[in-house]
């Protein structure tokens, strides 16, 4: 996530912004997209759960009141 903080400052505007990895925390998007990002790679934080459907489901919920 800091990569992407850090690549943001160097990439055009007009360049879609995708962060990848590391991404755990609807906040954390919150941030990210605060900085021109449109595209966000989330797995494993999903996959390490039991229910990954459920986690998905959860983060969005938590995203959307964000």
């Amino acid at each position: 996530v800091e990569n992407s903080f850090r690549l943001a400052e160097k990439l055009p505007e007009e360049m879609l912004r995708i962060s990848e990895s590391g991404i755990s925390s609807p906040e954390t998007v919150k941030q990210l997209r605060a900085a021109g990002f449109r595209g966000f790679l989330i797995g494993e934080n999903f996959m390490k759960t039991p229910a990954p459907g459920e986690a998905l489901k959860e983060f969005i919920t938590k995203l959307e009141k964000c």
